[in-house]
């Protein structure tokens, strides 16, 4: 995946928009480059840092707020570089 399609795909789950199962492959397959494995192990923590009110949501507002921050920290530097 490159830091775009990352991006997309975050930015597709916290505005509902993407496919569940682009969310569900990007939180269960690991990634190579070791950067953006840890955007994805960041990604998939934070439920936890921050639980949701609603037992149906990822996490709560201010969690979707920080993968928002995320999504525009990898435009902010995106440089096409794949990483599968």
């Amino acid at each position: 995946m490159t830091r775009d399609e990352i991006a997309n795909t975050i930015e597709g789950f916290v505005n509902g928009t993407g496919s569940q199962w682009d969310w569900d492959d990007f939180t269960s397959i690991r990634l190579k480059d070791p950067e953006l494995e840890a955007i994805r192990e960041r990604c998939v923590s934070i439920r936890d840092e921050y639980p949701p009110s609603d037992p149906h949501a990822y996490c709560s507002e201010a969690g979707l707020e920080v993968m928002r921050g995320i999504a525009a920290d990898l435009r902010a530097h995106s440089s096409g570089t794949r990483a599968t």
